[in-house]
């Protein structure tokens, strides 16, 4: 008979094990003082980025239009849009979450609502922590949950992802709490509320099918064939649902009769069902055709070790840096460094995925199978550059898992080994965490002190705004200095065509497309004037629709008078003129 998942079953070594270890000051024997010295630095994390609206870059803007297009009662549109489109690409939850703080607060204004945003999301992040100390101390000693939630806490993805206006935060404390629930699965009231963050997880991300996936096959592993029906059958509830909403909206008039040309192409990632966009090899070079599945996932998963160990460490720039400044004495070229952060970081992920297979020997169910259907999941993906935000909501049961994989082994050589190998492992153990630990740190004063920038603009309001931001490089910079312009001198019914025109639509009020995507310069200039665009505002953005704009620019320069460019001249603002 298979025993349901419990502390024991990660064979949890003894609870004073890391206090004999000495590494520990006395007065830290103290859970409550391991709690409160976890959420002092999680609130410190916070401290120097506290002022001014959430981080509405990329995704969030979208988030955000979704939100507001709920909250005036206008359905699930993109009012960026012209025609105001019905959209499928994400579940509706956080949008929901925005729309009531537009409706409490009485103003869709994104500065004064995004202020509020800010005080949740920081709320949300202290749950946050406080929930996966939680998860770590059922199956971890103190000392060693302290040390795992630490790791959590400065991965840098957490803190970066929790400044921006996107559900992965959320998301991952809907599964630590879907996992918490589920252990006690036997009382009717902690059932009933695994459903609810089960289908919570669902709402924030597509990708909550992993946690759907997972409670059904519980059941049916265990041979609870009733129970797994009953499952399914919920299940089938809120995926139905949504899945009705995406067809409805592709089959409506509007849909196959879009305000522009190439407003519903496959590519155009925010206007169309995520299951469309991913079928394109590259969704942000779709000339190159449609996806080779086996191909793609096959890349993928070769790849998967090495983000795995970055997810629960630091990314490779950072493991290279101590190298570097040691290549004088230790005489390691660049190369060479480059190749041993690697397989440094592939034994690292190897290490995790072990441990998830001997959990599932084991019969511990829920972790490992919700890891590896997630894991599936993504790599399906054709983002393979976005795996590093994809794997931060399940960063928790890496964590857990290689620090459980880690302890067992000193547990093991502890029992069958001599003193000198039981000792060794022990230290292995503490100089490996502690070794992460202080490359995490690195990299936190790095990214703090170097790329938590300050950024000044003006709203849409004309307010002057003045925050930090993470990565807000001297292009955005540039990028807004663009947006300023066409905020000062165009129309209220002029159109603007950029890469990120949720963004613009946020700053300026004003309708923003992305530009097409075609390689055929005539054939992307009247694709443009399908909109019909305005102002072209062109530079290397994060899609790279720079490649697509810059030929049409220099083959219609008749068309296309240039008004306005950046100081350094890497961004510019192009008025169409002769329409």
């Amino acid at each position: 008979m298979i025993k349901n998942s419990s502390a024991s079953d990660f064979n949890k070594p003894e609870s004073n094990d890391s206090a004999r270890a000495g590494f520990f000051p006395r007065w830290l024997k103290s859970e409550k003082a391991l709690l409160i010295a976890l959420l002092v630095l999680a609130v410190l994390t916070w401290a120097p980025r506290l002022n001014g609206p959430l981080d509405f870059r990329w995704d969030g803007g979208v988030y955000y239009i979704l939100g507001t297009s709920l909250a005036e009662g206008k359905g699930y549109k993109l009012l960026n849009e012209p025609g105001e489109i019905d959209v499928m690409q994400y579940p509706p939850l956080l949008p929901l979450i925005i729309a009531g703080h537009q409706l409490i607060l009485g103003t869709n204004d994104p500065t004064t609502v995004g202020g509020w945003l800010r005080v949740s999301a920081f709320l949300i992040f202290i749950i946050y922590i406080y929930a996966v100390f939680r998860l770590f101390r059922i199956y971890l000693p103190l000392h060693y949950a302290f040390l795992a939630t630490i790791l959590c806490l400065f991965n840098v993805h957490v803190y970066f992802l929790s400044d921006l206006c996107f559900p992965e935060i959320l998301f991952s404390l809907a599964t630590i709490f879907f996992v918490l629930c589920n252990r006690k699965q036997e009382n009717r009231a902690y059932s009933m509320a695994t459903y609810f963050f089960a289908v919570v997880s669902y709402a924030l991300r597509t990708v909550g099918l992993a946690v759907f996936a997972v409670w059904v096959l519980e059941s049916l592993i265990k041979r609870r064939f009733k129970q797994a029906i009953l499952r399914l059958a919920l299940v089938l509830i809120p995926v139905a649902c949504w899945q009705f909403y995406i067809v409805s909206v592709e089959s409506s008039y509007e849909y196959n009769h879009p305000a522009y040309s190439y407003q519903r192409e496959p590519y155009m990632f925010y206007n169309v069902s995520y299951a469309r966009n991913i079928s394109l090899r590259d969704p942000f070079a779709p000339e190159k055709g449609e996806a080779q599945v086996v191909r793609r996932v096959v890349r993928n998963a070769s790849q998967l070790p090495v983000n795995l160990g970055e997810s629960v460490s630091v990314n490779r720039g950072y493991w290279e840096m101590p190298l570097q400044y040691l290549s004088g004495l230790i005489k390691v070229t660049p190369s060479a460094a480059s190749w041993l952060v690697f397989i440094i970081l592939y034994m690292i992920g190897l290490t995790v995925i072990v441990s998830l297979v001997l959990q599932l020997l084991r019969h511990q169910l829920i972790i490992p199978l919700y890891v590896f259907i997630y894991l599936s999941a993504i790599c399906l993906t054709p983002f393979s550059q976005q795996y590093a935000r994809y794997l931060m909501p399940i960063n928790v049961f890496l964590v857990l898992s290689l620090i459980v994989f880690l302890l067992s082994v000193k547990n093991a050589a502890s029992r069958n080994l001599s003193s000198k190998w039981s000792k060794f492992s022990k230290y292995f153990l503490i100089g490996s965490i502690s070794l992460v630990l202080l490359l995490q740190m690195v990299a936190f004063k790095h990214i703090y002190f170097n790329f938590l920038e300050p950024i000044e603009y003006f709203d849409r309001n004309g307010k002057f705004i003045k925050q930090r931001m993470f990565f807000e490089n001297e292009s955005f910079q540039a990028f807004n200095l663009c947006i300023d312009y066409v905020s000062r001198n165009a129309q209220p019914n002029d159109v603007i065509a950029a890469g990120t025109p949720h963004w613009i639509y946020l700053r300026t009020g004003l309708k923003a497309v992305m530009p097409p995507f075609e390689n055929n310069p005539a054939r992307a200039q009247q694709q443009l004037d399908s909109v019909p665009v305005t102002y072209l505002i062109a530079g290397k953005d994060v899609v790279g629709s720079e490649r697509y704009t810059a030929p049409v620019i220099e083959q219609f320069t008749e068309e296309w008078k240039q008004v306005f460019t950046t100081p350094e001249s890497n961004w510019a603002v192009y008025q169409r003129v002769n329409r």
